[in-house]
């Protein structure tokens, strides 16, 4: 009989010997497999620290993101605007003018004497050249219904410039195509249809007096001086558009665009006014108040969350489970298992650990340039065990931002220019430090920690895959012996069976 066939050695489980072959080759390989799952306990645990570390390290960019980058501007601590919040309260009741104070304002009574005129484009239109009631902005060019028919050239096109800008069209563009063409041009100028004048209307996207609109016809005579199917004729001089002017504390301003800023303050021009209008501009401290007070919360937050990760308990008997164990258990057991068996990996985690220091002395070290201290402004840091999270007397720190606003500010975000980081750090503000702190953690862990991990888990699965081949190879063994053992049994009991009957034929 052949010990193997085509899928690989034939396997003969206790014909002829009556044994449970499984069984026993089970029971053989119980050291083998318990190598293979330790090994895989060992990976799995490998990776079960590698996700918890980018949990923090997603937590920390998080934070970043929403309190530490240019791109929160609401909420970004970093800013000097932050601490510098300004409100303008209209003092004369009026709808022609919309006044926001920012971070450089000054505090005062601000009058506008007069709005004389209003920024606008410049624009060129025209009205009642259709023929139909509606117009159908799908329909082809040689198809719309026009008081002066649309003429094209020998080669079927209509062609003309606006502000420098040439453009070609063909009898079979539509046109919405025509249109959408124009406005996404660098020509600067926007093309649109009404229904209720029958007209287009060619407007700059810009307004102020440098603004303009100029235009050519080159074939066809969709802006013919003399015949212009469109109703515009081309502009034989540019059309200019205007600029806002206004008189502020008796001083005549021009500016080109209807919003724009002055000494912090933000005028948006809606309308013409010779009355005076009066508004007042002043400090907001309880808003600054209450954005610190926000932050201080997330803070103590993410304090919170690191701390009790170095000191999450460890349940060293629950280790990760393995196929077999798994197979065993229901998925809320397995669920509740592996909730204890992640529990503590970043115990006494020494960069989180160092992380916490940098964080704490980030408060207690004197900001060398501001004059003040954190626990002047009402900052106070709690003790060692609770992570030093940071309580606020609000009283305190809103006196201090009422009297000294400048000291504060410098106090949070002040910045050093030295190359030495000792020195770098005693000079930088209580935000700055916490930025730094926290950036610093991120890159480490990701370029140190994290790479040392990989290359761990790296290692570990090679390690799984050395043990699996090994438990294969002594598996096939094992059954090759049995194999080669029930065939040795089979054989011999033939004999017997042949024997026998040899005996008994003889006796007959």
């Amino acid at each position: 009989m052949s010990s193997t066939n085509a899928l690989g050695p034939l396997r003969l489980s206790g014909l002829s010997s009556g044994i449970d072959t499984d069984a026993v080759v089970k029971a053989l390989l119980t050291t083998e497999q318990a190598r293979v799952d330790k090994q895989k306990q060992t990976t799995t645990k490998l990776e079960w620290k590698a996700n918890a570390l980018r949990e923090i390290n997603t937590l920390m960019k998080n934070f970043r993101s929403e309190y530490l980058s240019v791109l929160s501007p609401a909420s970004n601590m970093l800013s000097a605007s932050a601490y510098n919040i300004y409100t303008a309260t209209l003092l004369t009741p009026t709808s022609a003018v919309s006044i926001s104070a920012g971070s450089s304002a000054v505090a005062g009574k601000v009058t506008i004497n007069s709005i004389t005129q209003l920024a606008t484009s410049a624009k060129v239109s025209s009205t009642d050249i259709f023929t139909g009631e509606s117009i159908n902005t799908s329909a082809r060019l040689e198809d719309l219904e026009l008081k002066n028919d649309l003429l094209f050239d020998e080669n079927g096109n209509i062609s003309f410039s606006i502000n420098g800008k040439d453009f070609t069209f063909s009898r079979d563009t539509t046109l919405s195509e025509m249109m959408n063409t124009i406005n996404s041009s660098e020509a600067g100028v926007k093309m649109t249809y009404s229904s209720l004048t029958k007209g287009f209307t060619i407007t700059t996207k810009t307004t102020g007096s440098s603004s303009r609109v100029e235009i050519q016809n080159l074939s066809g005579n969709a802006f013919d001086e003399e015949n212009a199917a469109f109703g515009i004729a081309a502009t034989p001089e540019p059309v200019y558009g205007q600029d806002a002017i206004l008189t502020i504390e008796g001083r005549q301003v021009v500016r080109s665009s209807n919003t724009f800023t002055i000494d912090g303050i933000t005028y948006t021009l809606n309308d013409e006014s010779s009355t005076p209008i009066s508004f007042n501009v002043q400090r907001d401290v309880e808003s600054t108040v209450n954005k610190i007070t926000a932050f201080i919360d997330a803070y103590n937050s993410l304090i919170t969350t690191l701390q009790n990760k170095i000191e999450e308990k460890v349940y060293r008997d629950y280790l990760p489970l393995t196929d077999v164990q798994k197979e065993a258990m229901k998925d809320k057991e397995i669920e509740l298992w592996e909730e204890k068996a992640k529990s503590g990996l970043l115990r006494n985690d020494s960069a989180i650990s160092s992380l916490l220091t940098s964080l704490r002395s980030a408060f207690y070290t004197v900001v060398e340039s501001a004059g003040i201290s954190a626990a002047e402004i009402g900052l106070t840091t709690g003790s060692y065990g609770d992570g030093g999270k940071i309580t606020v007397n609000k009283d305190k720190l809103r006196k201090a931002l009422e009297n000294n606003p400048e000291q504060v500010t410098n106090l949070f975000v002040a910045t050093s220019k030295s190359d030495d980081k000792a020195r770098a750090n005693k000079e930088s503000g209580l935000i700055v430090r916490i930025s730094d702190a926290l950036l610093n953690y991120t890159s480490s862990v990701t370029s140190n920690t994290l790479a040392s991990l990989e290359k761990r888990i790296s290692d570990s699965k090679e390690a799984e895959e050395t043990f699996l081949d090994r438990l294969a190879a002594r598996q096939e063994a094992l059954y090759a012996r049995f194999t080669a053992m029930e065939q040795a049994l089979a054989t011999l009991n033939s004999q017997s069976v042949w024997l026998t009957s040899l005996f008994t034929s003889s006796s007959k």
